[in-house]
């Protein structure tokens, strides 16, 4: 089937599943749906729309707030202005699961300070048998969250959304000694540093810094996990490179085994490299 017979049967379908739903418009937003995604019919329009972006993205508004869309792991995320953009650094952690710990068949995992659910879902793609769980408490972002989440479901990717303060224990009592994994890119800078404009001024401020030297958050998340990992599970965190020693202490500090960071020069850019430390809670 070539192309254009591709995009037809797409179109065909579209409309289709568009009556299903009720839409009540089913033509004009199928138009525009075409026009958007697969062909720009009226070219002068769609120049003008490159350059307003082009002169958005030089007042260093994020790409993923400007075009709406944010790619991690080949899952094409919902993203906007209020929510961090997931970024390829967190990849790091589907490669430590993928080449160094199985997750036992069916367990339940949970994805703290999830954003956007970058990070869960990607897991839930890569391991349909778990049981994910993307946790998040800002209002914003739990809109883009629940909207990833019914979105991939289209693709058969499966997680559940929890709205919850991690300062609030009672909260995750559901998960108490249940967990086999859980999973966090915290906010992890130092709220004096300097950093690029597209996060300190651009991304909302929780989503970036977190106390005097950035593991505020970290250090919660810690404590919880003790509260809610099994027997030999696992905790993953993300952090900055400059991070790894204090991280490690404290994981030590907590009664964590097997603790190690992991840095994968790979995946830098001009905010560093990817860096996770892990640990396990053997009882």
């Amino acid at each position: 089937m070539n192309a254009s017979l591709k995009d037809q049967a797409a179109i065909d379908k579209a409309r289709e599943l568009l009556a299903e739903a009720g839409v009540w418009d089913v033509e004009t937003d199928l138009d525009c749906l075409i026009d958007r995604y697969l062909e720009r019919r009226c070219k002068d329009r769609a120049r003008n729309e490159f350059m307003l972006a082009v002169h958005e993205r030089c007042n260093r508004i994020p790409l993923g707030h400007i075009v709406g869309i944010a790619d991690f792991d080949e899952l094409p995320l919902v993203v906007g202005t209020g929510v961090f953009i997931p970024r390829p650094h967190s990849q790091i952690i589907h490669k430590w699961l993928e080449n160094e710990h199985e997750v036992p068949q069916g367990s339940g995992v949970l994805d703290l300070c999830s954003g956007s659910g970058a990070i869960g879902l990607a897991i839930a793609k890569r391991r349909p048998d778990l049981k994910v769980t993307c946790v998040e408490y800002d209002d914003i972002a739990f809109q883009y969250l629940t909207r990833n989440i019914s979105r991939l479901a289209g693709w058969a990717v499966k997680a559940e959304a929890l709205k919850a303060d991690l300062w609030d224990w009672q909260a995750f009592s559901q998960f108490n000694g249940s967990v086999a994994l859980i999973v966090a890119n915290p906010p992890y800078v130092p709220e004096q540093q300097t950093i690029l404009p597209e996060w300190e001024e651009h991304h909302p401020y929780v989503s970036v810094y977190s106390g005097d030297d950035g593991l505020d958050l970290t250090r919660l998340i810690i404590k919880q996990a003790k509260q809610l990992l099994q027997s030999n599970g696992w905790l993953v965190i993300e952090h900055g490179e400059s991070q790894e020693e204090s991280v490690r202490t404290l994981f030590s500090d907590a009664g964590f085994s097997l603790v190690r960071t992991i840095i994968d020069k790979d995946i830098s850019d001009t905010t560093g490299s990817s860096v996770i430390t892990v640990g396990c809670q053997l009882i």
